[in-house]
């Protein structure tokens, strides 16, 4: 078996859909993973790469997978797939159609959502919006 890495989703189309990264998530997960043990992100690592797969390859995400967590804008949600202690934080885009993107990575301690979590999915989604 290969070693595999979050990197491969940096911009990864499967048969029925994608998953894409905004600019700088994939540091964000490279920082978070760095502050657990090194058994403890590979487990993570793993687990991400397999929501990912199985997103790309068709499955719908439920609640086991990913949570609702915060409005963008009118009744656009984003959401947050939970791996303890990491989250990563994604919208469905209106952009590309089947596309899924990860604003960043952040390994949560507490447990509301934070005010700088809320501003930097905005800044993404709203990056990802304008097209860039």
């Amino acid at each position: 078996m290969s070693e595999r890495s979050i990197h491969e989703f940096a911009d990864k189309q499967g048969p029925r859909r994608r998953v894409i990264h905004s600019p700088g998530a994939l540091e964000t997960w490279e920082k978070v993973a760095a502050k657990l043990d090194h058994r403890k992100a590979a487990l993570i690592e793993g687990q991400l790469i397999a929501v990912f797969d199985d997103w790309i390859n068709g499955s719908r995400f439920h609640s086991g997978w990913a949570e609702p967590e915060g409005n963008l804008a009118g009744v656009t949600k984003f959401f947050a797939i939970k791996r303890i202690p990491i989250r990563a934080y994604f919208w469905y885009s209106k952009n590309n159609k089947n596309t899924i993107v990860v604003s960043h990575y952040v390994k949560k301690t507490w447990q509301k959502l934070g005010l700088e979590d809320i501003k930097r999915v905005k800044a993404n989604w709203e990056r990802e919006k304008a097209g860039g």
